[in-house]
């Protein structure tokens, strides 16, 4: 992956932790203004989400962003335009849900 790649991906995650976070705080007012009704959003996948930025942001000034968390083989470029906060190449992400199923 090219200097100029990893900068457009930076950006797409940077701008999307910001929209997460505007979410969730907007979200978490509207969680204390309505706990009576009952009408309580769930906001665990939004900070999932968000965590998984913050770690694909730290992989970027690590220099490990862009290889397999799990195996160490590069992931493919496509999937990171698709996915920037991917942290497993598809083989190893496929086995983990697998694995992992709620």
């Amino acid at each position: 992956m090219n200097p100029s790649e990893k900068d457009q991906l930076r950006g797409a995650l940077e701008q999307r932790r910001e929209t997460l976070a505007q979410e969730l705080s907007r979200d978490t007012v509207r969680v204390r203004e309505n706990v009576e009704d009952g009408a309580v959003p769930d906001l665990s996948r939004d900070d999932a989400e968000l965590h998984d930025i913050e770690a694909a942001l730290r992989r970027l000034d690590d220099g490990s962003y862009g290889l397999c968390t799990d195996c160490g083989v590069e992931i493919g470029v496509e999937r990171l335009h698709a996915e920037p906060e991917a942290a497993r190449c598809i083989e190893c992400q496929r086995r983990h849900e697998k694995t992992y199923r709620r």
